[in-house]
């Protein structure tokens, strides 16, 4: 990075996630989506703007919380990370692995933390002889199930789910979208879904949001982004998704998107997809396009619109 350089990692967003709802994020790599997740539960505190997490009737400023209360917000909020090989230690036993985070939450129960540990296990879909292995003996998928049941061990009230299924196999990455809206639907916990995939944005989805350069451009109901989406470059990402149902492909104008994102210290004025936009308007080099509804709950910054 340049000296005296700023980086605008997510710039302007505003967004809100209901109870029991997964909203997906979908971008290219260094589009802020992983920045914005970790910024929504504390781990990154954000230069301006605030992260609000309505629990019960309190309303909690995540970004303020300190001490003892940032303690007890922790469990609250979590994230179940992408690579599952590097996120839990493969030297440990699986017991130890779920134990001590409840140990450092203040139970000190033999019984009731083996019975935590328990239900949590059956609750993720593995078997109770698990609990005595090491990591280490555990498959990818495994491992990413441990690394969710460690999440559900507080019923926490919002989860970032970063690209949870990215490093798993096709026939795993149903099974762990299931816990995530079996977890959502029945348990009321909200996600935030961050992927590259429009494909696995789609299939658990209540809404879409697409982001590019810290910016989120389009954000409206799942099925109707993927089948009508406004954005040119939300219409290129679905375009170059493999899994996406072609017929829905045909019906959308294809977007010969040229070039690369430019540098996170270079971000153009106006529209920042203008460089790359076969659309591209005078007006999209000097202004910024704020967002619109233009369907119900289907919001889009663009001029095209």
């Amino acid at each position: 990075m340049e000296k005296g350089s700023v980086t605008k990692a997510v710039d302007g967003v505003s967004v809100g996630i209901s109870k029991g709802e997964v909203l997906a994020l979908v971008g290219e790599s260094g589009s802020g989506k992983t920045t914005l997740g970790r910024a929504a539960i504390g781990l990154v505190r954000p230069t301006s703007g605030r992260v609000l997490l309505r629990d019960g009737e309190a309303v909690v400023d995540v970004g303020e919380a300190r001490g003892k209360k940032w303690k007890a917000l922790r469990k609250r909020l979590q994230i179940i990370f992408q690579d599952p090989f590097s996120s839990v230690d493969p030297n440990m036993r699986v017991r130890d692995v779920l134990r001590i985070p409840l140990q450092a939450q203040g139970m000190k129960g033999g019984d009731e933390i083996d019975g935590k540990i328990l239900a949590v296990v059956q609750r993720v879909g593995l078997p109770q002889e698990i609990i005595g292995d090491y990591v280490f003996q555990l498959s990818g998928g495994q491992r990413q199930r441990i690394g969710i049941a460690r999440v559900l061990l507080f019923d926490p009230a919002f989860v970032v789910a970063d690209e949870p299924v990215s490093m798993l196999d096709a026939s795993l990455k149903a099974d762990i979208l299931r816990i995530i809206e079996r977890e959502a639907s029945e348990n009321g916990t909200a996600f935030l879904l961050i992927t590259h995939e429009m494909a696995v944005a789609k299939a658990i989805s209540r809404r879409i949001g697409v982001m590019y350069l810290g910016k989120l451009v389009e954000v409206g109901p799942a099925g109707e982004v993927v089948r009508a989406p406004l954005h040119p470059y939300t219409q290129a990402l679905i375009q170059a998704s493999p899994a996406v149902d072609p017929g829905q492909k045909d019906q959308i104008r294809k977007v010969d998107v040229v070039g690369e994102p430019p540098r996170q210290t270079a971000h153009p004025a106006g529209c920042k997809f203008h460089p790359r936009c076969p659309y591209a308007m005078d007006v999209c080099k000097k202004t910024e396009p704020e967002m619109k509804e233009v369907s119900p709950g289907h919001f889009v910054a663009c001029w095209l619109h």
